[in-house]
């Protein structure tokens, strides 16, 4: 096999802090699938439960209202054209 040298990909800062960004997400989703797995383990609810039900409403509610927002801007905009 033939081996040659590694292609290099020029990156901006804002690559880098891209990629720094997404690497941060990922690892705070795993924290968080983490906890979601030792609560479906143990029913129980308790202090940390509750914490973590929290940081999954703003969460998801934050891309709920953006989708909201969404549909809203589209359904404007195809009312307009008419």
């Amino acid at each position: 096999m033939i081996r040659r040298s590694p292609t290099l990909i020029s990156m901006s800062d804002l690559d880098v802090q891209d990629v720094r960004d997404l690497l941060a997400k990922q690892k705070t989703d795993s924290a968080l699938m983490l906890k979601m797995k030792r609560m479906a383990e143990n029913p129980g609810m308790d202090k940390e439960d509750l914490e973590m039900l929290d940081q999954l409403k703003a969460r998801y509610g934050d891309r709920e209202r953006g989708r909201d927002i969404a549909a809203e801007d589209a359904s404007k905009g195809a009312g307009s054209s008419t």
